[in-house]
């Protein structure tokens, strides 16, 4: 191999590595800490200059300032350690592969030559970062990408964030929750998500957010680490296209990381998601995983934990097992209009994954298989799959899924669930949300700032249904209706 070469693929690992170093640097608040590492630092030659301050308050005063100047030089170095694990990790996962293995790519990262090209490449990064790739809230640049690669694409590093996140939080002493937490789950395109929206805007819940992305599992830290470069964007639709805003601080569907992260291969399979029953020891980690959530925000007054997650329909039982007095909110919608918005998303999805492939990936990391190249339907019995890839074209068979989705949830899980009627929610809000108050042990006042923000649901024409199929449908849809709003009150 000729110096030319090595020097080339030593610049090519370098190059993921020292995005992710510049990423992190905008992500931490090291420049704020470092301005005031300033301010301090002219005080206290201010004070000791000063002919105004005696010599008895100067004693006073300045071992306060030697201190400050300490632990933000400190937090620095933990800082700088950050980074340059990010860059390390990043320049042996992908070294790995053609610099000679993992030993050989970790030895290279003290070697003059990788560290003149890091720097040299970092530098043109940054600028180019500055200049050419503004940030606009919600779309994803190359470091962003990069970033999330690192931070979701490894189970070993997912896992390993939760171990950290869970050692930095043991000794925070928080109050119990005022209350049980709060589960929205269903099928996609069910009204899950304005459902998620209404009750969060109780201000009463904690959940993940956007500004959880992409240390999903260490929601702690990565809270305190980001806190200093907090961006904010106006609300925008979100890719489903259906007059949802969304913005950094919008609650969202995040939680599955964590059943991916730790027992993904219990219940994804290559065609499907199987339903899930997750060993006690998970459990026992999810317990924890909910209460890191809680405390990122633990700077306001005691939260209960909300989730949205579409696929908990896998794991009631096991919700229940966790949080015996959890509240299970499943909505659910005219069988014909939920069956023709899901076979539409599925549609513009397939085109979405196939123009940017990196949206692919980013579904699969969030554990996300509704629609689009990655589908996998929840196989509650095998009339919930496709019989052939065709079948996906078909109307019927998104009618028979939704029917087979929802018999299973009546049939197994009735008295564990509070079924909501979206339809009439979209109707009738104000009356709605004021019989779920009581349910959620909420005030009826506290859901009242969110009624106005409801709009009609979306009629859609149909498409010729299977006669049979439509039947089955049309009674699951009626038993339901006879079941809402009342697992809670029995």
């Amino acid at each position: 191999m000729t110096p030319w070469t090595s020097w080339a693929l030593q610049a090519l690992a370098c190059l993921p590595g020292v995005v992710v170093f510049v990423e992190l640097f905008r992500a931490l608040p090291m420049m704020d800490n470092l301005n005031r590492l300033k301010t301090t630092t002219q005080k206290v030659m201010g004070v000791v200059k000063s002919s105004k301050v005696s010599d008895h308050w100067k004693e006073k005063i300045l071992p306060h300032y030697a201190g400050a100047i300490l632990a933000a030089s400190l937090l620095n170095v933990v800082y700088i350690a950050i980074m340059a694990a990010g860059f390390a990790l990043a320049f042996c996962l992908v070294g790995m592969w053609f610099l000679g293995g993992l030993s050989a790519t970790a030895a290279l990262l003290l070697e003059p030559s990788v560290q003149i090209i890091a720097a040299v490449l970092g530098m043109a990064y940054a600028f180019a970062r500055v200049k050419l790739t503004p940030e606009e809230g919600g779309d994803y640049h190359l470091g962003s990408k990069l970033l999330h690669h690192l931070a979701l694409d490894s189970r070993l590093v997912r896992k390993a964030a939760f171990d950290l996140d869970c050692a930095l939080s043991a000794a925070r002493k928080l109050p119990p929750p005022p209350g049980p937490p709060v589960y929205i789950t269903g099928l996609a395109r069910g009204g899950t998500t304005i459902l998620l929206q209404a009750v969060y805007a109780s201000k009463r819940f904690a959940t993940l957010t956007y500004r959880d992305m992409p240390f999903i599992t260490a929601p702690n830290m990565w809270n305190s680490l980001s806190a200093g470069r907090r961006q904010y964007a106006e609300a925008k639709e979100r890719a489903h296209k259906d007059r949802l805003l969304v913005n950094y601080d919008s609650p969202e569907a995040f939680e599955e990381i964590f059943w991916m992260t730790f027992d993904r291969d219990r219940y994804v399979k290559e065609r499907h998601l199987a339903p899930h029953k997750p060993p006690r020891e998970v459990l026992i980690q999810y317990r924890r995983y909910v209460s890191n959530i809680i405390a990122k925000d633990s700077g306001k007054a005691p939260l209960r934990y909300l989730a949205k997650n579409n696929n908990n329909l896998l794991r009631i039982a096991s919700l229940k097992r966790a949080f015996p007095e959890a509240v299970i909110l499943v909505p659910f919608r005219n069988p014909l209009d939920h069956a023709k918005s899901l076979m539409v998303q599925h549609q513009r999805f397939l085109k979405t994954h196939q123009e940017d492939p990196f949206s692919l990936r980013y579904m699969n990391w969030l554990g996300h298989h509704e629609f689009g190249a990655n589908l996998k339907p929840f196989r509650f019995n095998n009339d919930a799959l496709p019989r052939c890839p065709d079948e996906l074209d078909d109307f019927s068979y998104w009618v028979r899924y939704w029917g087979c989705v929802y018999d299973y949830v009546l049939s197994n899980h009735a008295d564990d669930i509070v079924l909501f009627d979206y339809d009439r929610f979209c109707r009738q809000p104000a009356a709605c949300l004021e019989e779920l108050a009581p349910i959620l042990q909420l005030d009826k006042a506290q859901l009242e700032p969110f009624f106005s923000q409801v709009k009609p649901s979306t009629r859609h024409d149909h498409p010729p249904v299977d006669t049979m199929v439509l039947a089955e449908a049309e009674a699951v849809h009626q038993a339901l209706h006879q079941r809402v709003m009342a697992g809670a009150r029995q």
